[in-house]
């Protein structure tokens, strides 16, 4: 949005069915290079939420992680490293429900690259909700 020229610019970055954007905490409101979404693992066409997508909106760059054939997708959550030198300096969480096992998975990706580092399996599922974020501190 440009509030001098009233004008709003409006551009697909990127194509397959995605929801959920995350980024960099400390970005938010900001300009940001990174964001990361739950995506569907095909590229046309709706289709369920198996998947997570980092696009670089620089470069238009897309790296993409996917549980699918078996598994469904939460909202990423970006955490970043506690002495982060770069935007994309973090890990990725994320929920998965594998219907294959009929349980729940918490994975955590490399925020760089997508690249899996743990996958912690739950004995039973976590139902689906809506919007998780991250907090350094315990406020009670």
């Amino acid at each position: 949005m440009n509030l001098e020229t009233e004008t709003v610019n409006r551009e697909i970055i990127e194509s397959r069915s995605c929801e959920f954007p995350s980024l960099h905490p400390n970005k938010v409101g900001r300009e940001y290079r990174y964001v990361y979404m739950a995506a569907a693992h095909r590229e046309t066409e709706n289709a369920p939420l198996q998947a997570f997508v980092k696009v670089d909106l620089e470069t238009g760059k897309e790296q993409l992680w996917s549980a699918a054939p078996r598994g469904f997708a939460s909202e990423p959550i970006f955490v970043p490293h506690p002495n982060a030198t770069s935007e994309d300096n973090g890990w990725i969480l994320g929920l998965i429900y594998d219907s294959e096992h009929q349980r729940s998975d918490v994975i955590v990706l490399d925020a760089k690259n997508l690249i899996l580092v743990a996958k912690l399996h739950l004995k039973h599922h976590v139902p689906y909700g809506l919007h998780g974020n991250f907090v350094d501190k315990v406020f009670i």
